[in-house]
């Protein structure tokens, strides 16, 4: 998974989903030491200070973003959404250090949460950490209320390609389009696995239902390129370098299509 506002999305839905369970654990050890209206103050200054963190986070002012976040943690420690933002900002950061360090706090205190068990597996699987990455992302599909499932499917179908388990693969990518048959990841995915087994008509069968949906990426067009040309069809493989040329001429997928163009000619 490559850094986008999509992640953003994936904070925002974590603080939605555990951000209660995280006040309340902390409502009550408060209330034990205290009473009145300071009672929730702190719990409510973390999550006050996590949407602030988030905010700077999606505006690219990380130093800001840092701050608020940090003072969130130590308001309220157990605060889940904080930890997990923690985790993204300092992977943004490079720092893997205290990237991992976040996703393993946000671990501890929320087990069980299929966006937070999803997020960690990614970045394990960054750090091709596979076997432990897999463990996460079946956790997270064990989330009865976690709201993408396919997501969690696809990423384990990602990952597992690159730890070379092709059929462990195949297996994540279409049980995920079981759930959600339009996933463009999973469609992808199985479209180029596909094509690399040599099954081209399947490859262009996934192809096509990625391409159905508006899609327009220089991945697909080199994908399209390769299975149309594997399959003889010229007019077809001319058409994605066209479509290449002209919306991503400076791509590398471009400048491939280039150079098989020239070792054919």
């Amino acid at each position: 998974m490559s850094w986008t506002p999509r992640l953003l999305i994936v904070i925002l839905s974590v603080i939605m989903t555990v951000a209660c369970a995280s006040s309340a654990t902390s409502n009550r050890s408060t209330l034990e030491r205290s009473s009145g209206l300071n009672s929730t103050s702190p719990v409510r200054a973390a999550e006050i200070n996590t949407r602030l963190g988030i905010g700077y986070l999606e505006r690219g002012q990380y130093e800001v973003a840092l701050e608020k976040l940090q003072i969130a943690v130590l308001e309220d420690p157990g605060h889940v959404p904080a930890h997990f933002a923690l985790a993204l900002l300092f992977e943004r950061l490079g720092d893997d250090g205290n990237a991992e360090r976040h996703y393993r706090a946000a671990d501890r205190l929320a087990p069980d949460d299929g966006g937070v068990q999803n997020a960690y597996g990614v970045y394990l699987c960054r750090q091709r950490d596979f076997v432990e990455a897999d463990r996460h992302f079946r956790r997270a599909m064990q989330d009865p209320f976690y709201a993408t499932p396919a997501v969690a499917l696809t990423n384990a179908g990602s990952c597992a390609r690159r730890a070379g388990l092709e059929q462990q693969a195949t297996d994540y990518l279409r049980e995920a389009l079981n759930i959600d048959g339009n996933n463009p990841d999973a469609l992808y995915n199985l479209a180029e696995i596909y094509y690399q087994q040599g099954d081209s008509f399947r490859a262009r069968a996934f192809l096509q239902r990625l391409e159905a949906q508006g899609t327009a990426e220089a991945a697909t067009f080199l994908l399209g390129f390769r299975i149309e040309s594997d399959l003889g069809n010229q007019d077809e493989a001319e058409r994605y370098a066209v479509a290449l040329e002209r919306d991503f001429p400076t791509s590398p997928e471009t400048e491939q299509v280039r150079r098989l163009i020239r070792n054919d000619s």
